[in-house]
């Protein structure tokens, strides 16, 4: 068998390694067969001749970026790459998180601190109650805040010294209007 036949074994063994590289957990020894098998390939036609050579080497050149863009073309639409791949509607992490998307449409509105906050603390805005950090300084219940800001699920709220939109209670509100809670640790 002459330098060309081994060549083309070579060229399809490094192929073959390439694929079962693919599907097989080696940790990179199948592709070092494949690169191997592939410069063993190229040695083998140059001696050969010079011009198989040449032409096997521009082929090789050619074929394999063609063949690499072929396979991730395709590769997302069979069977292991569906299963590998997650579609984004299939993962719940890609997701759109509501509840972080409800919490950054508080920013800018005004509520009411409904406990003491030194630095966290209870807080009320159009009816829902739920637990802020105070930027700066320490808050008495009752007092006006508004939110500056949402980090994670930290609420960021400031003191507002003139309240803008806030409706004035009436004397049948104060009566039903609801305790607030002191700070157990002051």
């Amino acid at each position: 068998m002459d330098f060309w036949f081994w060549a083309l074994i070579f060229l399809g063994l490094s192929v073959f390694f390439a694929v079962l590289e693919i599907f097989i957990t080696s940790g990179g020894i199948l592709a070092f067969l494949s690169v191997t098998t592939l410069l063993t390939g190229i040695v083998l036609a140059f001696q050969y001749s010079p011009v198989w050579g040449g032409i096997y080497l521009f082929g090789v050149t050619v074929c394999i970026p063609v063949f690499l863009w072929f396979a991730f073309k395709i590769w997302p639409h069979t069977i292991m790459g569906r299963r590998i791949l997650l579609q984004p509607e299939d993962d719940p992490a890609l997701q759109p998180n509501t509840e972080l998307l409800a919490l950054k449409q508080l920013v800018g509105k005004q509520g009411t601190a409904r406990s003491k906050m030194m630095l966290s603390g209870l807080i009320e805005i159009e009816g829902k109650r739920l637990n802020a950090i105070s930027e700066s300084e320490s808050l008495e219940p009752g007092d006006t805040i508004v939110v500056t800001s949402v980090d994670g699920i930290n609420i960021l709220v400031r003191k507002v010294t003139a309240p803008l939109n806030v409706p004035e209670k009436t004397a049948t509100n104060k009566t039903e209007q609801e305790p607030t809670i002191d700070d157990p640790f002051a």
